[in-house]
């Protein structure tokens, strides 16, 4: 598969969704494409079945917006975040899932971190958190060595096409995530430069 790549400026919330909807619609047309890109400051995606006054301890501290995915809420402002969409055919959405992750993990382990996913690991948690990086799944992408929890993805499949949007955590949170989540986690971010990281992601494809 052939996958365009782009690295957007910082932007808001639904400015990020949008451009992020509009990946999906190329990938209709046959298009892959692999997008990097950060936000203007502290912002929260929640996931497309999430609400903000149940999810969050107060819905009016930090600007938000709602995702296209699903999966659990997601503090941004000091993360890399990554999209990859392309089309697919006939496959499950297990099969999506490994096929969009491989380059994240690839490229983590390229870059110098130690990365799998969840179900390879001990590191397997079960919790009703509303925040995405307080608990790791078997799908979640974890330090083996450690299970910290490295990349917070969620999944859009349709029979055609395939949308995953990514969160890799580089430095500390812009806010406190105990003042946004009633079960929050303890944030851990990566030290890997965000210009390296987009090289070995990429590199992964």
């Amino acid at each position: 598969m052939n996958w365009r790549v782009i690295q957007d400026e910082p932007a808001d919330g639904p400015t990020n969704m949008a451009a992020d909807v509009a990946l999906l619609a190329h990938a209709h047309q046959g298009e892959a494409t692999l997008r990097f890109y950060t936000w203007d400051g502290p912002w929260v995606s929640l996931g497309r079945f999430q609400n903000p006054q149940d999810d969050l301890l107060d819905p009016s501290l930090v600007p938000w917006v709602m995702r296209p995915t699903g999966g659990k809420a997601v503090l941004h402002g000091h993360d890399l975040t990554v999209t990859l969409a392309c089309p697919h055919t006939d496959l499950g959405v297990k099969q999506v899932y490994r096929m969009l992750v491989h380059p994240l993990v690839k490229g983590l382990r390229l870059a110098g971190q130690l990365a799998a996913l969840g179900e390879e690991t001990a590191f397997v948690g079960k919790g009703t958190t509303a925040d995405c990086f307080r608990h790791a799944s078997a799908n979640d992408v974890v330090d083996p060595s450690t299970g910290r929890k490295l990349v917070g993805c969620a999944l859009k499949v349709t029979r055609t096409t395939a949308l995953a949007q990514c969160s890799i955590p580089l430095s500390m949170p812009l806010i406190d995530p105990a003042r946004l989540y009633r079960q929050p986690h303890v944030a851990a971010p990566l030290t890997i430069a965000s210009k390296d990281l987009i090289a070995a992601i990429t590199l992964s494809l």
